[in-house]
């Protein structure tokens, strides 16, 4: 039957964006297997449709982090590839999904910072960069030139944990773009967890220049806030100097929770 909710474009060599279940789906094709980037909500099964796209088994998935928008669908699949943080949450369906029929029984592997995912003549290296959630993990295609930034570089970003607590720091946030700023010379594009895809690669560095200086104590233009969050919470205007796909978005973050606490990697 086919997919009344998926659709997808190729983006690159043996790469597809499958959207239409919550957040941004990847399927990355290698020569022995396939891998599905963030499941989406479950509404339908995301492995049956990414399967109808190529000839190559797809039988594992992988998640950026561990909001049930990323990880829902991973139970259409064998194994999932996930960071221990994610582990802790990503079989909990968000209240408003909670009265669906989701396949939860998997299996997992964790995965951390330069462990390998290796689908035959094409590789993942893994990342650690937690902010947007404690469990934020990025996927480094070396061969296609593609960083799997989930909602950590995307077109606005959030770090804001909801129940988790430290929330994340601004310093945080600068230690991972940083982190991902040394790979520079590895990755062209960017593919974000809801919006951004084959964003060009500078991003990351329009968003270490302003996070800089918000840390120096020059926060820029605030946004008007929509939706319930605390009143230290701020959303601030980034222009991308860099790019020439998109020209500007926003950061959002609690202002208690610029320096210090930094989450413990």
């Amino acid at each position: 039957m086919p997919s009344t909710i998926f659709h997808s474009k190729p983006i690159a060599p043996q790469t597809w964006l499958i959207q239409g279940d919550g957040s941004n789906s990847y399927l990355v094709v290698g020569d022995k297997q396939g891998v599905v980037i963030d499941t989406g909500f479950a509404t339908e099964n995301i492995r049956q449709y990414a399967q109808t796209l190529t000839d190559i088994p797809v039988r594992i998935a992988a998640n950026t982090h561990g909001h049930f928008d990323h990880t829902g669908g991973n139970g259409w699949f064998e194994r999932a590839y996930m960071s221990a943080r994610a582990l802790e949450i990503a079989k909990t369906p968000y209240p408003s999904k909670a009265d669906l029929d989701y396949p939860l029984k998997y299996l997992v592997t964790i995965v951390g910072d330069g462990d390998i995912i290796d689908l035959g003549g094409r590789t993942l290296e893994v990342f650690e960069i937690p902010a947007h959630a404690p469990s934020s993990i990025a996927f480094l295609d070396r061969k296609e030139r593609i960083l799997f930034s989930g909602d950590e570089v995307d077109k606005g970003v959030m770090l804001y944990w909801m129940q988790d607590e430290p929330q994340p720091t601004i310093e945080q946030y600068v230690l991972n773009l940083e982190k991902l700023l040394q790979q520079r010379k590895d990755y062209d594009f960017i593919c974000g967890g809801h919006e951004m895809v084959m964003a060009d690669a500078s991003l990351v560095e329009d968003y270490l220049e302003h996070a800089r200086r918000i840390l120096s104590g020059i926060e820029g233009e605030q946004m008007v806030l929509q939706g319930e969050f605390p009143a230290d919470f701020h959303m601030v205007k980034i222009e991308f100097k860099r790019s020439s796909t998109y020209k500007g978005t926003w950061l959002g973050y609690d202002s208690r929770y610029v320096r210090n606490k930094v989450y413990a990697r």
